[in-house]
């Protein structure tokens, strides 16, 4: 007998796994969700700075006109790797984007924010 979708042995033991395995991912899943928003709700207070709606585990930001590029490489210097969008298309325009991580990595990034980056021209 043969299932009606073709689906090959990786597939079904990974689903499987992920099934056996759905509370630790509904946990990981809560708590990427709960930094994402105090991410966005940190970024969001920075003067200049745009947060667009995400339900991603990353956030795009708009940096005030002409500094992504310069915030980009002050966050670099730090420590702090984030990805710059300026360039990759006109509606990207002065964008970057951080990865929403762990509580430790994400008060790195407000702190890199907040101490440095704000304070360039």
């Amino acid at each position: 007998m043969r299932l009606p979708y073709n689906i090959n042995v990786l597939t079904q033991v990974s689903a499987d796994f992920a099934l056996r395995h759905k509370a630790v991912f509904d946990e990981q899943t809560a708590r990427i969700r709960a930094e994402r928003e105090r991410l966005a709700h940190e970024l969001a207070r920075l003067p200049g700075v745009r947060v667009f709606p995400s339900q991603a585990n990353f956030i795009l930001l708009r940096t005030p006109p002409g500094q992504a590029g310069a915030w980009f490489k002050e966050l670099q210097v730090r420590g702090v790797l984030i990805k710059n969008m300026h360039g990759a298309h006109p509606l990207l325009a002065d964008c970057l984007r951080p990865t929403v991580g762990t509580p430790e990595e994400n008060d790195a990034l407000l702190a890199a924010f907040a101490e440095r980056v704000t304070r360039l021209p």
